[in-house]
């Protein structure tokens, strides 16, 4: 057999079938491996330089703002809800499901996505599973993270515990045993890129702008005190008005001869210079807010300022980030699925692990609520107390509340056989709708025509129409919409019959 890579090229399949189904360049055959111990070597360059371990990173969490950013993090993906959804319809996929659900009943769930979600500082995170056989069963007793130091790679990218046993290569691990959850990990370097390791710099920077910084105040904060004593003084009354002088730093109070003097020196001008450090440490907290985060706007605003518009496209790149570590999560979940349903259902679909939120959630629970009540359905305080978790005396149920302003509810009562007669039907009915939408239009423009009245310039009404936008209501204009169009149409249908 030939494969035709070009019309005048081909390959021979049979002559070269070992060799389409391998691999060329792997790491044991390439030039630059030297695998001294065994196994690859970490490139991560900070540690490489300084000849330490993932001990730095984790003192790095020490700095307030680091901790911020960690924890705003990993807050991001764990303020998700989850579920476990059947992977099919079948007998096996269902119990397959319910197998899933009480194992996971028994673990700490929040935990094990808490470790997980330290890869992405730490490159990335082991998680070993502890089983249990149990009526039957295989059921996950432990699901523990597990230091990432403690785990290395070989040249053909597969893990290995460094044991006391075997240092040098270490042991291979077993299928089934250990879920990786790995931060943008690659062929060349499977142990992942750790964002805290480009907090490295900023950090050693800030705390050295903070040492600088405290050194600067303590001698420039407060006024020197210059002691002035007569020609031809001795050292013994030199060093004890010098005793003196320390001390007033503290007590502010001194006995001196009254032909001595002392006089404060003031700095007036060294706020400037004092700026710098505090301009440092800013900068240096601002590369880490990017480093972890990918803004800075939801961590700390700028001296500047910032507009609304620029400070919600900060969060969208946050909110991309937070997916990103959703989907780790994800697939790591939906591996120990995948063993749970292996080991004790063979044959069914495994389920599968799913991220929503319970504010979307709620918001299409309300607006179907919505749409069935403007269709007649009433529902009791039960469901309301079930449905939205609210306590019996958060409300009431009675009529609905009807608007003061005009809605345009006399539409609704126009028949085919009310319709207005004559040709000018839609003259009529656009004079009516004319009038009966003035209010909710003004309502509409009230609020615009006040900030354009109070605005200093273009600038502030875009920003603060922004702001307007979402509490403008325009659900009565839209009723009345739907109702002339409603009899619109049905005073069109009038007009067909009665000219037939």
């Amino acid at each position: 057999m030939k494969l035709f890579i070009s019309p005048t090229q081909f390959v021979e399949l049979e002559k070269d079938q070992e060799l389409l189904g391998s691999d060329i360049a792997i790491r044991s055959r390439s030039m630059d491996w030297w695998g001294m111990f065994g196994y690859l070597p970490d490139p991560d360059p900070v540690l490489a330089r300084l000849g330490l371990g993932l001990e730095v990173y984790r003192n790095l969490l020490t700095d307030a703002h680091v901790w911020s950013c960690y924890d705003s993090r990993k807050s991001g993906a764990l303020s998700c809800e989850w579920e476990i959804r059947a992977g099919g319809d079948s007998q096996a996929d269902k119990k397959a499901l319910k197998i899933a659900e009480e194992s996971l009943a028994r673990l700490d769930v929040y935990q094990i996505i808490l470790e997980m979600l330290d890869a992405p500082f730490y490159g990335l995170s082991p998680v070993e599973i502890s089983w249990s056989y149990e009526g039957g069963q295989w059921l996950p007793q432990k699901v523990e993270g597990k230091p990432p130091e403690w785990f290395v790679f070989d040249d053909e990218n597969r893990m290995r515990f460094l044991s006391a046993n075997n240092m040098t290569d270490g042991e291979l691990l077993p299928v089934g045993k250990f879920l990786m959850a790995r931060h943008h990990a690659t062929y060349q370097n499977p142990y992942g890129e750790r964002v805290l390791s480009r907090c490295f710099w900023p950090v050693a920077f800030k705390k050295g702008g903070f040492k600088f910084w405290a050194v600067f105040t303590e001698k420039f904060g407060m006024p020197w005190l210059v002691g002035k004593v007569p020609r031809g003084t001795g050292d013994p009354d030199r060093a004890q008005l010098l005793d003196h002088l320390v001390k007033m730093v503290q007590d502010a109070v001194a006995v001196i001869n009254d032909d001595e003097a002392i006089t404060p020196i003031e700095f007036q001008s060294k706020s400037a210079s004092a700026d710098i450090y505090e301009r440092l440490i800013s900068a240096s907290n601002r590369e880490i807010s990017k480093a972890i985060l990918g803004q800075t706007l939801s961590t700390e605003l700028d001296g500047k300022g910032g507009s609304r518009a620029a400070a919600q496209a900060h969060l969208e790149v946050r909110d991309d980030i937070v997916e990103k570590d959703k989907r780790m999560v994800r697939t790591g979940m939906n591996q120990l699925l995948a063993w749970i349903s292996e080991l004790n259902v063979p044959n069914a679909t495994p389920p599968e692990f799913v991220w929503f939120e319970e504010d979307d959630v709620q918001q299409d629970r309300a607006q179907r609520d919505t749409e069935l009540t403007n269709q007649g359905v009433r529902f009791t305080a039960g469901y309301y107390s079930r449905v939205y978790n609210l306590e019996d005396d958060d409300f009431s149920l009675g009529a609905p509340k009807t608007p003061d302003k005009p809605t345009g509810k006399e539409f609704s009562e126009i028949t085919p056989r009310q319709a207005p007669e004559g040709p000018d039907l839609a003259d009529q009915m656009a004079g009516r709708l004319d009038a009966e939408a003035a209010g909710p239009v003004e309502d509409l423009i009230e609020p615009v025509r006040d900030l354009v009245k109070d605005a200093a310039g273009m600038e502030e009404i875009r920003d603060r129409m922004i702001d307007l936008y979402p509490d403008m209501d325009a659900s009565d204009l839209g009723v009345l919409m739907q109702r002339a169009m409603t009899a619109a149409n049905l005073g069109g249908r009038a007009e067909v019959i009665d000219g037939k």
